[in-house]
């Protein structure tokens, strides 16, 4: 098979059809995968899928409305990683049993959406109150702007730091999750001020 680079949009979709079979046991029908993406009609779906296919990233069964499957070497060569496998659930409270059956793999863009992700380790406790700590990653899409009071990774004199985003009249203010840290402001005088996007997730290990 051929294991060339996707587009953003077969990114997308692939990350869909990776995460859908995640959720639910089962990989999206076409008519499932063009209604998230608002295609006018199946065919655009198809055709998305159809290259994917030809690119090594899904496999399908014929004559098969759920035919489609990630394929995990052709996962590794587009994104470097095959992703973890998902084999169930586990109950936070009263035991459930395990059953250990792969339900697909649980990548970036499956956790955390698909767009131009990338991770940053964080250094410091400034952020300990909203769950991020020192030594952990965190996730970001990449986005100039972010929503009110978003946490975000913004650049301040060419240093990189994660805090939440606050609009004020005459700039913004970097709000750090931890009261030994006090505000930031940012104005218009501030040197290298730039949004690097979102945080939309956080990696932890516990080992």
């Amino acid at each position: 098979m051929e294991q060339r680079s996707l587009t953003d949009k077969q990114a997308a979709v692939l990350a869909f059809v990776e995460g859908w079979a995640a959720r639910h046991g089962v990989p999206p029908t076409v008519r499932e995968v063009a209604a998230h993406f608002g295609f006018r009609s199946p065919r655009a779906a198809a055709d998305h899928l159809d290259a994917l296919v030809r690119k090594g990233a899904l496999r399908r069964t014929p004559n098969t409305a759920r035919g489609l499957r990630v394929v995990a070497t052709g996962d590794a060569a587009v994104t470097g990683t095959a992703g973890v496998p998902i084999v169930g659930d586990v109950a936070a409270g009263l035991p459930i049993l395990a059953v250990e059956n792969t339900l697909g793999h649980l990548t970036l863009e499956s956790a955390f959406g698909s767009g131009d992700l990338f991770a940053v380790r964080v250094r410091g406790d400034s952020m300990i109150d909203y769950g991020i700590h020192e030594g952990d990653y965190v996730i970001v899409r990449k986005a100039p702007v972010v929503e009110p009071d978003a946490i975000a990774v913004v650049y301040v004199e060419g240093e990189a730091t994660v805090k939440k985003l606050r609009k004020t009249r005459t700039g913004y203010e970097l709000i750090a999750g931890n009261p030994n840290y006090a505000p930031v402001a940012i104005t218009a005088e501030t040197q290298g001020f730039a949004v690097a996007g979102p945080v939309v997730g956080v990696v932890r290990s516990m080992a």
